[in-house]
């Protein structure tokens, strides 16, 4: 059973890597939904729209809770496109109600099974084209569109990070050394096992 330190440690990377990184970026106020839509099944050029789900749209929401983001992929096949639309709220809706992306709501949620059609109408809706694109390509094309920027580490992060690295660097070495330990004891009891057999006979 692990250790209590090092659950601790794997915790703290957990956090971190869903508060830093690929994916951890701030959108505009007028981001007001993002819907992805592409098939279960990974071959036919959807791997990248599957990689971006579990890791980039994580961290997108974790740093933008208000925006709506929703995933379909009920009723696809491999030979269907993967698609990510792009939600812009008007212009007078951003004025009128600044509090739109002040807070998560308790409603939305970050996948779902079908396409949900509860939103007011946007100015405007952009459209990436996902199929035979890497994740990181999708995340380029969603950071042009919508000028969103990325968080930076604190210098309390980068102490972590660098706390981080340092414990795992270590544990390694002790890995190293305790593999080789055993290796000695098991081959120790070996010669030792052989040597009684050699006696007895």
């Amino acid at each position: 059973m692990p250790s209590l330190s090092s659950r601790m440690r794997k915790l703290h990377q957990t956090l971190l890597s869903i508060r830093l990184g690929p994916g951890a970026l701030i959108l505009p106020k007028e981001v007001k939904r993002i819907h992805m839509r592409f098939p279960a099944r990974m071959e036919g050029g959807h791997m990248g729209p599957r990689k971006f789900w579990r890791s980039e749209l994580v961290r997108l929401k974790y740093h933008n809770p208000a925006v709506a983001m929703t995933v379909d992929r009920s009723g696809m096949t491999p030979d269907d496109e993967s698609t990510m639309s792009i939600h812009f709220a008007p212009a007078d809706a951003i004025q009128t109600s600044s509090s739109a992306t002040s807070g998560p709501s308790p409603t939305e949620s970050t996948t779902t099974t079908s396409q949900t059609s509860d939103h007011t109408p946007a100015d405007r809706v952009e459209t990436i084209g996902m199929k035979f694109r890497s994740n990181s390509d999708i995340l380029q094309d969603l950071m042009r569109i919508t000028n969103a920027y990325p968080v930076e580490a604190t210098p309390e992060d980068q102490e972590q990070l660098a706390a981080l690295e340092e414990q795992k660097v270590r544990g390694d070495r002790d890995r190293v050394v305790s593999s080789a330990h055993k290796a000695r004891v098991k081959r120790e009891q070996q010669l030792l096992e052989q040597a009684k057999g050699g006696l007895g006979a």
